[in-house]
């Protein structure tokens, strides 16, 4: 490292030995402070450096590596080394996108530069041979608009997704939803990381998306659109009716959705909350949006006052209203919310440091009622972490199936910075009726993964077969222990046709003779067919096939054959569908 000293400061008079020493050494490349390792987001917007501004990073007067000046000090740190994938393309005045690097003499820059030119500007071609200068933000003033869902418009393809961040992989991602015409996508929260009180900032936050180029093309291409919020979009991390801005909140997300001034929610209703019922009679789909964020009780004590037994997600209001909805018949019902629904309750804390848990009597009972005791999820941000009010979203779901108002409900969620597919039978119940499959997409990260062991029984069922019968009725026991190792998907130890055990004893271990082929895909199962099967698991997740937390993006799609009667979940990465299941109706 080079001129570290006096490269992100002013260069100043040296006053004593102490500057002197420190001046001697950068020249000497010797060591001094390392500057911490930052996303671009933590950059400025714009900075000064050297007598020339930038719209990105420079390489000048750092090696080879990339670096910017701070929003705000990181241990310490007015600047950072910035980890270059993070870095987005900046935009042209004519709308070209910039070259992912642009080169001054031996200066190495992402995004624009006023060196030599006096204005920003950017290389648009690899080689260097045409400069254009670059377009800011001010000069966006006229938005594009969402565009809202038609009750008339038959729905075949759902797209739904989370967590933008325009980094990484976003814009092939978007790409491929542009380039999939959806007839509907679906929001789920995390729509910006606003984390904030000032609504000039959540406005300006919200702005900034719209101003985005990959953003503008998905306007452009006008897929109706719904949304709902998490918390970071909300106003604060893991937030809920203890945030002081929830009322202003919601107009900012209102307005930044372009939902119409009449609607109920700009003055008549608190929280997001809606629904919409779209496709001719016979052909309908429910979409059901729901605010687990406005009403919501703290979930731990550092985060408010706990409630216990009268902890809530949706708040009285919203329940009722959700009850009524659920009593309007349709083929498919899609049921969005912020966090996850199905994954279990994360068993490796203490359960009384659960704001839920009260006396602890409710709380199990509703796990015990869903046959979960013994079952752990994800520890992160959940409905499990108020397991009285997940049972009855649960069994008001059970109610709608076994009434006739649904065949199929499929929950879809955000938050988690992973993709995943789940499903979960419903215990029979003497006020709900007989047991009921209900079914999750969690898709949530552009630019983001989130790379790590995450524990989930109620991930989707992957079928086996019995000792290579090739009738695929059988389900995988999910993880189970063999030759002293603990797996978590299918193996091919022994054979080559990717296998698991059937059954597994109490401490986990496969039972000799009990095990089967992988269903692969194509197969026929009990419930449909096996969709796609990633073809080299490892790069994807970091456990099995219906797990995607490796990618660079992950969004979910729905895909309603209406005249086959089938629907197919998948998950979606920024190159290929890499998982999917198909259920029939």
């Amino acid at each position: 490292m080079t001129l570290r000293y006096f490269s992100r400061q002013n260069i100043k008079p040296i006053k004593s030995l102490t500057h002197l020493f420190v001046f001697i050494a950068t020249l000497f490349s010797l060591p001094t402070l390392a500057a911490p390792e930052v996303h671009y987001e933590q950059c400025k917007q714009t900075f000064s450096y050297r007598g020339n501004q930038y719209k990105g990073t420079t390489n000048k007067d750092n090696g080879n590596t990339q670096w910017c000046y701070l929003k705000s000090p990181v241990n310490g740190s007015n600047w950072g080394n910035v980890r270059e994938e993070t870095i987005p393309r900046q935009i042209t005045i004519s709308g070209n996108q910039c070259s992912a690097t642009s080169q001054y003499g031996s200066e190495v820059f992402h995004g624009c530069s006023t060196q030599a030119y006096g204005d920003f500007w950017c290389y648009t071609d690899s080689n260097g041979s045409n400069r254009e200068n670059c377009r800011m933000d001010d000069q966006i003033t006229d938005f594009l608009s969402h565009i809202q869902p038609q009750e008339s418009e038959l729905i075949q393809r759902v797209a739904v997704g989370s967590c933008f961040k325009t980094q990484g992989t976003m814009s092939q991602a978007m790409s491929r939803i542009i380039a999939s015409k959806p007839d509907l996508f679906m929001w789920l929260g995390d729509n910006i990381y606003a984390d904030t009180t000032n609504m000039n900032v959540m406005q300006d936050k919200y702005d900034n998306k719209k101003k985005n180029r990959d953003y503008q093309k998905f306007l452009t291409a006008k897929i109706p659109v719904l949304a709902t919020w998490d918390d970071h979009d909300f106003g604060a991390n893991n937030a809920g009716n203890n945030y002081s801005k929830r009322k202003e909140s919601q107009q900012q997300f209102l307005r930044h959705f372009d939902i119409p001034t009449s609607d109920i929610r700009y003055s008549q209703q608190e929280g997001i909350y809606s629904a919409v019922m779209q496709g001719p009679s016979g052909k309908q789909v429910h979409s059901i949006m729901l605010d687990a964020r406005y009403f919501r009780s703290p979930t731990f004590r550092n985060y408010g006052t706990c409630q216990g037994d009268n902890s809530t997600v949706l708040g009285d209001a919203q329940w009722a209203w959700l009850e009524q909805e659920l009593e309007k018949p349709s083929q498919i019902k899609i049921i969005a919310s912020g966090i996850q629904v199905l994954p279990p309750l994360h068993r490796k804390r203490n359960l009384n440091s659960y704001c839920a848990y009260g006396n602890g009597q409710r709380f199990n009972a509703a796990i015990n009622s869903l046959n979960e005791s013994n079952d752990s999820g994800t520890r992160y941000e959940s409905w499990a972490e108020i397991p009285q009010q997940r049972e009855k979203l649960l069994r008001l779901a059970q109610k709608a199936i076994n009434s006739g108002k649904a065949k199929h409900i499929i929950f879809v969620s955000g938050d988690q910075h992973w993709g995943e597919l789940l499903e979960k039978s419903i215990p029979a119940s003497t006020t709900y009726g007989p047991q009921a499959t209900v079914y999750e997409i969690t898709a949530s990260g552009f630019g983001q993964n989130w790379p790590y062991d995450i524990p989930n029984p109620n991930r989707l069922r992957i079928w086996a077969d019995d000792k290579g019968d090739g009738d695929y009725r059988k389900t995988c026991k999910l993880p189970f222990k063999a030759s002293g190792r603990t797996y978590d998907s299918c193996i091919t130890q022994g054979q080559n046709t990717p296998w698991c055990y059937t059954q597994v004893n109490n401490r986990g271990e496969g039972v000799a003779g009990a095990w089967g082929n992988c269903a692969p895909e194509g197969a026929i199962t009990p419930t449909g067919q096996v969709g796609k099967v990633p073809n080299n698991l490892s790069r994807v997740s970091t456990a099995d096939r219906h797990i995607i937390n490796k990618s660079g993006s992950n969004y979910g799609q729905i895909d309603i054959d209406w005249t086959n009667g089938t629907i197919k979940l998948s998950l979606q990465t920024e190159t290929q569908e890499i998982t999917s299941t198909i259920i029939n109706f």
